[in-house]
């Protein structure tokens, strides 16, 4: 359920300013019958549509729909479904109280965009969808010039509607306009609707990059422009398009620049943020300097998810539990239906933190809502095997299940490792894999089946076949990691081929080499390491540094280091009989 680079939602944030008002209507539908009520501050704003006959204008309904949703982030009271979340529902059609069912929203917005000549017609109307009843917010024509001069005054008027008064700050943050150049700011607006394309088709970003310089030309000083070009420098350089250093500081130099302009601006903080998080992929140093950055985006954009979900991410990636859980908490809260973040942010924190019953919940939740990830299945009998050693889950599932889990690798695989777990290493051999096969490739593994053939033979008590197997392992594992050489699995999967043919100062450099790649890392990549390392000084017959790193790993952040797997899985029995193994289980019962 884990992976290897920080997930953190790449969707960027801007800001949309306005600084006038606009004529307000207030009109009521008669009301149906009472549904049952959710909070009115709970809101999802629907895509706005787009009237305009020009299709130039076209990019000015999805471009005011985001900053909508952008200003209402910034009202700590107002809690707003994010942009991704409410795409789906409204692509999948339905009626609005099923939508709003969906999302667990009390109030929906909806709205129409058009553009006139050099005239910007916006209507916006709130339904409360549990009576029916409808009131409209804002209708409105000005000049085109005042495009970004609408959204503060829906924003109040939404805050108004549904029983928020802003605070100060919330309302000097949601009128500062961020340029005072109208032509700018429309080029910021495309952009920004390039940008927010789910694909990111490498055209797209670099059509996004230009439309954001077009405009820090017409405004050096634009700060939010500048964020936003450090956004699309950072899908350039994570999409591998561009994985030059000059494009990663080109990502930090523009936050940099956004900052420096504008201190208080949260995308700008984010933008850094991201600089560090994303670019440099969990090195603890750079971990810690996003941290205060994410920290106070969070505190600007107090009712956006993906804020949240980054700062969550982050706090995961160091470890830091305690902060942890609130970040989560209020990330789910703001998006209580995102499959991902249930997965990601929560499930695979809970089972990091050896909080099995609260992982296999998550994992619930998350099939609930999308019943098409098979794979959860497998996942969820994996955490039965590591939570409780129980293998029952995992037989029922390949039973019944397919043949092919995706992410989570193949039923022929995940029976190769029951059989391993349950000792029967003469079905595990029956299974015959080909020689040649991966078993196991993805981010967490690259482990040939020629290993599970070498930890068969040894369970069978046959040494010279299992270093034939092991043998053969290594020479495959050394034809595939040719050009990868800092890539973990290759040196985890080695360590273990070496250990079981008996070159022990060997598999200790493996070890060594796993051991100095994650010191710098947070708790998600460090933990397979440190789980890997572990594993090989087992079978070399390391006991002293073995218990050590099992210790180490019982007690802080693993994924498949538990007790009920140090006694089920054969690959520990070298060291299974030194009393100080059975202490630990003893010791960390429970856990």
């Amino acid at each position: 359920m884990h992976s290897r680079t920080v997930r953190i939602v790449v969707g960027a944030v801007a800001a949309v300013v306005v600084i006038a008002g606009v004529a307000t209507v207030v009109m009521w539908r008669q009301p149906a019958a009472p549904r049952p009520r959710l909070p009115r501050t709970s809101i999802a704003v629907m895509p706005l549509a787009n009237l305009s006959s020009d299709p130039s204008q076209a990019y000015l309904a999805p471009a005011l729909h985001d900053a909508l949703l952008t200003q209402i982030t910034k009202v700590a009271a107002l809690s707003v479904r994010p942009r991704a979340a409410v795409m789906g529902y409204a692509q999948a059609g339905g009626t609005l109280p099923e939508i709003a069912d969906a999302l667990a929203v009390g109030t929906i917005v909806e709205g129409s965009v058009q553009v006139v000549g050099n005239r910007l017609r916006v209507n916006v109307q709130l339904i409360d969808p549990a009576t029916d009843s409808q009131v409209v917010v804002a209708r409105t024509d000005r000049n085109l010039d005042d495009a970004f001069a609408v959204q503060s005054e829906i924003v109040q008027r939404i805050a108004k509607a549904v029983g928020v008064t802003l605070t100060p700050a919330e309302s000097g943050a949601i009128a500062a306009a961020p340029t005072a150049n109208a032509q700018a700011y429309r080029l910021y607006l495309q952009g920004r609707v390039l940008a927010l394309r789910p694909d990111h088709l490498r055209p797209t970003v670099q059509s996004a990059q230009q439309l954001y310089e077009r405009a820090l030309t017409l405004d050096p000083g634009f700060a939010l422009a500048h964020a936003a070009l450090s956004e699309v420098h950072g899908l350039m350089y994570s999409y591998d398009y561009d994985s030059s250093q000059s494009r990663a500081a080109s990502q930090r130099e523009e936050a940099g620049t956004a900052l420096r302009l504008a201190p208080g601006l949260p995308q700008a903080h984010f933008a850094m943020g991201m600089a560090y998080a994303m670019v440099h992929n969990g090195a603890l140093n750079d971990l810690r300097q996003a941290r205060k950055d994410f920290e106070a985006a969070a505190e600007g954009l107090p009712g956006s998810a993906d804020v949240w979900e980054a700062v969550g991410s982050l706090y995961q990636s160091l470890g830091d539990w305690r902060a942890w859980q609130p970040a989560y908490e209020k990330a789910t809260a703001l998006d209580p239906r995102n499959v991902d973040l249930i997965l990601h942010l929560g499930g695979n924190s809970f089972w990091l933190q050896h909080r099995f019953a609260e992982a296999v919940a998550a994992t619930d939740r998350a099939l609930a809502l999308d019943r098409r990830r098979i794979w959860l299945k497998i996942a969820k009998a994996q955490l039965y095997v590591i939570w409780q050693g129980q293998l029952d889950t995992m037989r029922a599932v390949l039973e019944h299940g397919p043949e092919d889990y995706g992410e989570k690798g193949t039923a022929l695989g995940w029976r190769v490792r029951l059989k391993l777990w349950e000792r029967s290493p003469d079905v595990l051999l029956a299974l015959g894999p080909e020689p040649q096969r991966v078993i196991f490739e993805s981010e967490e593994a690259y482990e040939p089946a020629l290993l599970y053939a070498g930890w068969a033979h040894q369970l069978l008590g046959e040494t010279g076949a299992a270093q034939f197997a092991f043998r053969r392992a290594l020479d495959q594992l050394d034809s595939a990691s040719r050009g990868h050489s800092d890539d973990w699995r290759f040196h985890a999967s080695r360590g273990l081929a070496l250990a079981g043919m008996g070159q022990r100062p060997e598999a200790m450099r493996e070890a060594d080499w796993l051991r100095a790649s994650a010191l710098d890392l947070g708790a998600p990549w460090a933990a397979s390491r440190r789980t890997s390392r572990a594993l090989i000084l087992a079978q070399a017959g390391l006991t002293d540094p073995a218990l050590a790193e099992i210790e180490s790993l019982l007690a802080g952040s693993s994924w498949i280091v538990s007790v009920p797997m140090l006694r089920l899985d054969s690959r520990w029995d070298p060291i299974r009989h030194d009393p100080r193994f059975q202490a630990l289980l003893s010791k960390y019962a429970g856990r």
